[in-house]
């Protein structure tokens, strides 16, 4: 019998591929979608919408507000025009605690709903960035989720060993609906390709079509 899931899905390639891994490897209750104000809230819950119709998985958008008071965090600046060139480096797209609070949020729902794991997309090219990618960031939350939930909610990735080319070729695999990954940080309506994101992504296509 397969365990139930709660899939945090942002709309981008290793949600994505994550959410079509996790629909065949356990029982998907439902995908949670963030909106914190960040430029491609937008666009990324009409990715993630479009990702959950094809997978027939409940979507479900939860609002955070208070990230309007970090006036500051470039990710946050949605009425502003930047130059892409700023969003490269980790300082550029880190927000606080973003993560950490994902997951807690996924496991009040995880624990009510029944879910045994909460589903997420970290992957070993960005926890080369991301400290709350790695497999220590995993473990360490999984030990304090044996203390805050009763039901001891564990947090789940099954592409924490895989490069952004290995998950790529894993969506093809499980025949993930990656038509509509959404992956820019500007969060305009067409992807701008030049961002780190949108980079990281065509270096992936073009690399597989060569």
């Amino acid at each position: 019998m397969k365990s139930n899931s709660i899939i945090l899905l942002s709309g981008g390639l290793d949600s994505i591929v994550s959410a079509a891994i996790a629909k065949e490897k356990t029982t998907p209750l439902f995908a949670l979608t963030f909106d914190y104000g960040q430029r491609a809230a937008k666009m990324e819950i009409q990715a993630s919408k479009k990702t959950c119709k094809a997978l027939k998985i409940r979507h479900m958008v939860i609002k955070l507000p208070f990230f309007a008071e970090f006036k500051k965090l470039l990710m946050l600046q949605t009425g502003e025009e930047v130059n892409i060139e700023k969003f490269n480096k980790l300082k550029d797209v880190w927000i606080p605690n973003r993560n950490g609070l994902f997951i807690n949020i996924a496991a009040c729902y995880a624990e009510y709903y029944g879910a045994h794991f909460i589903i997420t997309g970290f992957n070993r090219e960005e926890a080369e960035d991301f400290p709350d990618n790695r497999p220590q960031f995993i473990a360490a939350t999984n030990h304090a989720l044996m203390f805050s939930t009763l039901t001891k909610v564990k947090v789940r990735s099954f592409i924490s060993e895989y490069t952004k080319k290995q998950i790529y070729k894993l969506g093809l695999k499980y025949n993930a609906p990656m038509r509509y990954i959404y992956s820019c940080y500007l969060g305009k309506q067409k992807m701008c390709g030049k961002c780190a994101s949108c980079r990281r992504l065509k270096n992936i296509i073009n690399e597989l079509t060569e």
